[in-house]
């Protein structure tokens, strides 16, 4: 299996995709380099990976070809200091935990498994690490365990495979609004209520509806760490991998379809709802939606920090955007922290109504 391995020209070391600069870096002899730069040294070397433009039920993929190798993991050799590496199969790029060198199997990314675009990291390690400790410190709760410098050592970089849908929809729908009038005479409290049949119905197109691709990761996660900026989409060059974590999809466009649709009846649903207004109540009586056209789905590489780990037999993940920094994460409440907690904000309020409590003895009420 072959692995790609980016030198410094310089000095030979590895380089690695500096999220700041957003250049390839040389921590030993201090050079950088663009990715162009370094593309055309490696097309000058070997004739570059094949793009396919495959069609299939979504254009842009042929499912006929779809077929991931059997088994689960895979075993590589770092071809700076020879170590054997463990990995999943769908693994595209690693960090040798040895001598740390920078690692791509360039074969993870060849014909229908080649993305179309990525977006480069942004937000660097520090940036990362200096997140997660501020959304601690809006956790009083929290264990002690969690926020343990070492601990926090444990979060990696890693681009995440996903799928991006363009469709197009139609909808109709119907609604029950009324409108409540109040009045007084002399004698009576009036109330006037009507009933109205409120009717819309329109199209939208939705463009780059992401999902991602891994069936490992948690589909809920990525969604709320949405939205990424499309603006800084790239085309997929190996040399933005480097240094870093990559995976390749090992779920098909058609396998989420049934999500596709869902969050854009959501988004339809939502928006349509928001121009029925001028009403007391609304409710929702029919709706229809449908897809209109054939869709299209692209395959890109989004970056994601992640930090997983284990507390009293349950697991905890933590994910943060890679190019937004915005971080989300489910976090436990220590019982005992819970309890002083509990004490220092609430126990003027327990010696209150003791206080009132012994009151009321005394004064024979409560017997």
């Amino acid at each position: 299996m072959e692995i790609l391995n980016y030198k410094c020209p310089n000095c030979s070391a590895g380089l690695e995709f500096n999220s700041k600069t957003q250049k390839m870096a040389c921590e030993y002899c201090g050079n950088s380099y663009t990715v162009e730069e370094l593309e055309e040294l490696e097309e000058q070397k070997e004739e570059p990976l094949k793009e396919e433009d495959s069609r299939g039920h979504w254009e842009g993929f042929d499912p006929e070809s779809w077929n991931p190798d059997g088994g689960e993991i895979s075993v590589w050799s770092c071809p700076s200091c020879g170590a054997e590496l463990v990995a999943e199969k769908t693994a595209g790029a690693l960090v040798c935990p040895y001598c740390m060198n920078p690692m791509i199997m360039p074969e993870q990314f060849q014909d229908i498994y080649r993305p179309d675009y990525v977006i480069p990291f942004k937000k660097s390690k520090k940036d990362a690490l200096d997140a997660l400790k501020k959304h601690y410190l809006k956790k009083p709760l929290l264990p002690s365990v969690f926020k343990d410098e070492n601990h926090l050592e444990e979060i990696k970089a890693v681009y995440v495979p996903f799928w991006m849908y363009d469709l197009e929809s139609s909808g109709r729908f119907q609604y029950q609004g009324t409108r409540v009038r109040f009045w007084e005479t002399e004698k009576y409290e009036c109330t006037e209520t009507s009933f109205y049949h409120i009717v819309r119905k329109g199209s939208m197109k939705f463009c780059r509806i992401p999902v991602d691709g891994s069936e490992k990761i948690d589909d809920t996660m990525m969604e709320a760490i949405e939205p990424y900026d499309y603006q800084e989409l790239e085309p997929f060059q190996l040399s933005y991998l480097s240094g870093y974590m990559a995976d390749r999809y090992d779920r098909e466009p058609d396998e989420l379809t049934d999500r596709v649709h869902a969050r854009m009846e959501e988004s339809m649903r939502r928006a349509v709802r928001n121009t029925v207004i001028g009403y007391d109540t609304v409710i929702p009586v029919q709706e229809d939606i449908r897809i209109t056209g054939k869709g299209q789905v692209k395959y890109a590489l989004l970056p994601v920090w992640f930090l997983n780990t284990k507390w009293n037999g349950k697991t905890y993940s933590f994910a943060m955007n890679g190019q937004t920094g915005k971080i989300i994460g489910d976090l436990p409440v220590g019982k005992d922290l819970l309890i002083r907690y509990w004490m220092k904000y609430h126990i003027f309020s327990v010696a209150v109504i003791f206080v009132l409590f012994v009151i009321l003895m005394l004064a024979g009420v409560i017997g």
